[in-house]
């Protein structure tokens, strides 16, 4: 279908925009299908078939045709800035306002009321929700990104319910979905009252093969490849012979830990290239103070190799990405989230191992989340008219079940995971706190409406459980029912607000009241028993000694109930001791590097654990308030300002200068200036020789100058990080 043909469908605007003269196939059904029409849409193609397009049409065209908003749900933050980038670019040019919101969980972004586009993780979405964000009613088209993840057990619900709640709030809405992973297209299909587009047709053809003993078996499809290496490691054969190729692959790992180890060992065989130099500067700069696994990656890059996991801070992550795509990096080993809809297509995608240790031992992965590894592979516009996906085999019969379960094998089935309680005490307060349910029987009719409901029709032990939760979110003191009126109440609608699991809430109120002596141990100790701080760090053998003296120092500190040791219940209570001795480390000023080789934490998790906390803290001080617990909400700010800038309490007065994090708050302390005033009473010229920077010192002194109130922007928590 030529662009030309659709010019009484389209607007003007965007049809120009367009810089091609012909649609691909995914794209010419979903306007044979509606998608201009205002239709909803499920797309369901190969990854690169042009399907973001589609989302992007139908987006872009109704906000030109001045229907409303649109809103574009992704599963990660980081492809929420990679989108809005992109989005930026193309569209602000056609007079459309373009935003981004995936920070604070505790607003309504009354600001996006004067934008037209904007991009959202599936989390703040539901949160904006909660906060009945006003403009929300202006939206006309919903899009939904990686739509498979209705299956996935942390986001799925998430999806699910928003994806429902929105269909009630908006029901001349149009749903636009999107994945190139589903198992049981034409049910969801049913379920979200859209059009089925389903087409195999990808720009770049895709060969997937099983290698073993030196030999690519490609089973048929395409002739088979020979490596002869005197290479033992078969994942490392297949790396040099992809970059004596001229291509470049992503090797897929099953842990960081192999991710890491991979690239150095590929490394090892290559030689460092200098025009890499300077990028690799930048990586090694990313913190303030270098870890191991700074020098590890700077080592790696230097040889066109990287690793990309969730240890790596986002400054590594993006300079890693930008040199992929740019040609300079040939190898990037990483873990599966790197498949997870971040636009990182290579040439070939290979797959170290496709078993993974789930807590019961080693077993085979999903088949979709195969599908997702195998779907970088095929790179566009490198004249090369193929990418290859290659699994590594240990043995023939690996072989034999790569070949069946995986490359002839079809995505699982897309199965609701809205049963588990945690989530629907979760969403039951939700929905009550709101007031988008009043009764029990409004209650039953929302989750009908689920994709769990839609598959299970009337199931009476569904029923049950939710009638056992509402009677729990009564105990917690949530929510009242009285004659089957369901209300909320003052702290309920808080706790929701506060987007927390009501069990995590009543484990903190309890904590609370449980003992008089409460100190920072004791929060960090709370925050860590919560769900939200999962998974915790582990307690490896060489921990025990320090988390038995932890236990022993801080016995009467502990305000969570203690398990026996034979209960399941107590490794979950000792990851919560290590990693509020993590915290606690942290709070006492020590470096990453320290934190990587005491906990085994890498800076991109330390990041993600304060950022959690962070938020935890802040629950906790609302906590307090709506407790008039004044002395806990003290506390409750005191370790969050902590937590976040990583000092100890004598720097409380320091930080809360503009400019000044917890290194430079510690180079002023020990030159004596412990205090605000301390600082006035010398000069700008000494306090840029002690804080090393003239620029620091003028903003500092201003500050001082003008006689204001010392006050600590909400800054971005890496920013204290990276000073330090």
């Amino acid at each position: 279908m030529l662009v030309s043909a659709i010019k009484k469908k389209g607007h003007p605007k965007l049809l120009a925009s367009l810089e091609f003269k012909e649609f691909r196939p995914c794209q010419e059904k979903s306007i044979k299908a509606g998608l201009f029409e205002r239709k909803n849409i499920l797309v369901c193609t190969p990854t690169a078939s042009g399907k973001t397009l589609v989302a992007e049409m139908g987006a872009v065209n109704s906000i030109l045709n001045k229907n409303g908003k649109a809103i574009y749900i992704v599963p990660l933050k980081s492809l929420a800035s990679e989108k809005y980038r992109e989005f930026k670019e193309k569209y602000e040019k056609l007079g459309i306002r373009v935003a981004i919101s995936i920070g604070d969980l505790d607003s309504s972004d009354a600001w996006l009321e004067n934008y037209d586009l904007i991009i959202a993780t599936a989390e703040k979405l539901d949160s904006l929700l909660r906060h009945q964000a006003r403009w929300v009613k202006d939206i006309s088209t919903v899009v939904v990104d990686e739509v498979h993840l209705l299956n996935d057990k942390g986001r799925g619900p998430t999806l699910e319910i928003i994806i429902t709640l929105l269909r009630q709030l908006l029901p001349k809405m149009q749903l636009i979905a999107l994945s190139a992973t589903v198992g049981n297209p034409k049910e969801l299909a049913t379920w979200m009252q859209a059009e089925l587009v389903q087409d195999s047709w990808r720009p770049v053809k895709l060969s997937q093969g099983t290698f073993f003993n030196e030999f690519v078996d490609f089973h048929g499809k395409r002739n088979n490849h020979n490596i002869t290496s005197e290479i033992s490691d078969p994942t490392l054969q297949l790396a040099i012979d992809t970059i004596r190729s001229n291509q470049q692959a992503l090797i897929f790992c099953p842990t960081k830990n192999a991710a890491e180890s991979t690239a150095l060992k590929i490394a090892n065989l290559l030689k460092i290239d200098e025009d890499l130099r300077a990028d690799a500067e930048k990586v090694i700069k990313s913190l303030g103070r270098p870890t191991k696994q700074c020098q590890k990656l700077y080592d790696v890059f230097m040889k066109t190799i990287a690793f990309h996991h969730a240890g790596l801070v986002a400054k590594q992550k993006r300079l890693v990405e930008d040199n992929f795509r740019e040609g300079n990096i040939k190898i990037i080993c990483c873990t599966p989230t790197l498949a997870m809809g971040i636009n990182m297509p290579a040439d070939r995608a290979i797959m170290k191992s496709l078993k993974r240790f789930d807590g019961s031992g080693s077993n085979w992965i999903p088949v979709l989340e195969y599908h997702q590894m195998t779907g970088r592979a095929g790179r566009p516009g490198r004249g090369i008219d193929e990418g290859l996906a290659i699994s590594v085999a240990g043995s023939d019969q690996d072989q034999a079940m790569i070949y069946e379960k995986y490359i002839l094998g079809e995505p699982e089935s897309i199965l609701s995971k809205l049963a588990a309680e945690p989530v629907l005490r979760t969403y039951m307060l939700s929905l009550i706190a709101a007031g988008f349910v009043k009764t029990k029987d409004d209650l039953m009719a929302f989750f009908r409406q689920t994709f769990y409901g839609f598959v299970y029709g009337d199931d009476w032990s569904f029923e049950l459980k939710i009638e056992d939760l509402l009677m729990l979110l009564e105990k917690y003191g949530f929510i009242t029912n009285k004659d089957d009126q369901l209300r909320p109440t003052q702290i309920g609608k808080r706790i929701s607000e506060l987007y927390l699991d009501p069990l995590d809430a009543w484990i903190i109120m309890k904590g609370f009241k449980k003992v008089a002596t409460k100190n920072e141990f004791s929060l960090a100790q709370l925050i860590s028993s919560t769900s939200e701080m999962r998974p915790l760090l582990s307690v490896r053998k060489t921990d025990a000694e320090m988390v038995d003296d932890a236990l022993v120092v801080n016995k009467d500190l502990i305000i969570t109930p203690i398990p026996k040791e034979w209960d399941w219940e107590y490794a979950y209570f000792l990851g919560s001791i290590k990693t509020a001795l993590l915290f606690m480390e942290w709070m006492a000023e020590h470096s990453e590097e320290y934190l990587l080789e005491t906990f085994n934490v890498r800076p991109g998790e330390i990041r993600s654990k304060l950022m959690t906390a962070d938020w935890l803290l802040y629950a906790c001080s609302e906590i307090a308030r709506l407790l008039d617990l004044e002395d806990m909400r003290s506390l409750s700010n005191k370790t969050r300002i902590r937590v976040k800038h990583g000092i100890k309490e004598e720097l409380l007065a320091l930080i809360k200068l503009r400019g000044i994090g917890r290194y430079r708050a510690r180079l002023l302390w020990n030159a004596g200036w412990k205090k605000p005033t301390d600082i006035k009473k010398s000069s700008p010229q000494k306090l840029a020789m002690i804080i090393h920077s003239a620029k620091i010192a003028d903003n500092v002194w201003t500050q001082l100058s003008n006689e204001k109130k010392p006050t600590h922007p909400d800054r971005d928590l890496d920013q204290d990080l990276d000073e330090f």
